[in-house]
């Protein structure tokens, strides 16, 4: 398994969990699981108990498989980070274990870590989690981290949740320190579901988006079995976990923020799920791209401040090699180039009646107005004030 998935507190283990309900994902890596609590453990469908790992005020590091671990993994740290913080200080050793029992003795090239910054847990532990992947893997694993921020405009599911100052002051706890540890961060704004009055439901909905454009960027045609070499026509750049990385690095070496895009389009009509050689429909590459764009992860962010771009095209092999369907690939370069100056491209295929083309547009912190304002808010909650 080359890839390490790593999912702290409920945000981030329920986004790991829904990237491994993916078919065969299981092939390209291995999961664990950081909480605090044992229902939202317990909820996962795709993780099994041999991956979980609790944490415990009292008890520190418990492995899922421990006898009593419903009796040890109770609460959690009642949205206070610290307190998470606190309960893996002095654990390295044990973490980095865990990591060797679920991995094994090789070398991930490559570590996803997932968290939720509104919440205690995995804003106190994943600065930990990402600091025992280093010791870990060394520095020939890449760390990169998709952190969710949390929705300061209200409550999306109408109960009386933490107050917006708060959760900011929690997420850039959370951020601040696990900066120091990680490659490139991807942000995942639940704020989006906000603007849209969603309904609970729809955070599944919101994981499941998010799940599948990581998926999108880290298969490439592996999980389909598909061999490229197959198709006389097909010339088509390929993006790797590394273009990733690179893409998610400053140019000064900082740590980037991007924002995630994806949208799908069906390649064909109702007739021709029936009839193979009938109902195919062309795919505009300029739509395509400018939806996903507009899908991007984060509130209020300014495309053109962007500094890096990535993106990846999935579509079945007559959109790749065909010229009466081909996807105008230099269509959808020359909108991200007209965002920014270092864009990297790759085409990939898939068996399945779809199209989609998935985006990451990187910043520098600074030029994030959604994080400047989650600063304002935290500032606001030093200061004794709370909406």
């Amino acid at each position: 398994m080359p890839y390490l998935f790593v999912g702290a507190g409920q945000a981030g283990c329920s986004l790991v969990d829904a990237v491994f309900d993916h078919q065969r994902v299981a092939q390209l890596a291995t999961p664990v699981a950081f909480n605090s609590t044992i229902r939202d453990l317990q909820n996962l469908s795709n993780i099994e108990r041999e991956a979980w790992y609790g944490v415990s005020e009292g008890s520190g590091l418990v492995p899922g498989t421990t006898a009593g671990f419903e009796e040890e993994v109770t609460g959690g740290f009642g949205r206070d980070p610290e307190k998470a913080d606190a309960a893996l200080s002095g654990q390295q050793p044990q973490l980095v274990d865990a990591y060797e029992e679920r991995f094994g003795d090789g070398t991930p090239p490559f570590a996803f870590l997932f968290l939720g910054l509104g919440g205690g847990t995995g804003c106190g532990i994943a600065p930990h989690l990402a600091e025992a992947i280093r010791e870990y893997g060394g520095s020939s694993t890449d760390i990169i981290a998709v952190a969710v921020l949390p929705n300061t405009a209200g409550t999306v599911t109408g109960d009386d949740g933490p107050s917006a100052t708060r959760q900011a002051t929690n997420a850039m706890y959370g951020l601040d320190r696990l900066e120091e540890h990680v490659d490139g961060v991807i942000l995942i704004d639940n704020q989006r579901l906000a603007y849209e009055d969603a309904a609970e439901g729809r955070f599944n909905e919101y994981n499941d988006y998010a799940a599948s454009a990581i998926v999108d960027l880290i298969s490439g045609p592996i999980l389909e079995r598909i061999n490229p070499g197959e198709y006389d026509d097909l010339d088509a750049p390929v993006i790797d976990l590394q273009d990733v990385v690179t893409s998610l690095t400053l140019d000064d070496g900082g740590v980037g923020y991007a924002t995630l895009g994806r949208s799908v389009t069906m390649t064909r009509s109702l007739p021709g799920y029936l009839l193979p050689f009938v109902g195919r429909k062309s795919v505009d590459g300029a739509t395509l791209s400018r939806l996903a764009v507009s899908k991007r992860s984060v509130e209020d962010v300014n495309p053109t401040d962007a500094v890096k771009a990535i993106g990846q095209v999935r579509a079945p092999a007559p959109y790749l090699v065909d010229d009466d369907y081909r996807i105008q690939v230099s269509v959808i370069r020359g909108l991200l180039d007209s965002y920014c100056p270092e864009v990297n491209i790759g085409m990939t295929l898939t068996k399945r009646n779809l199209a989609s083309f998935t985006t990451l547009l990187t910043f520098a912190r600074e030029d994030i107005s959604r994080l400047a304002e989650i600063e304002d808010l935290a500032a606001e909650h030093a200061a004794g004030v709370t909406p």
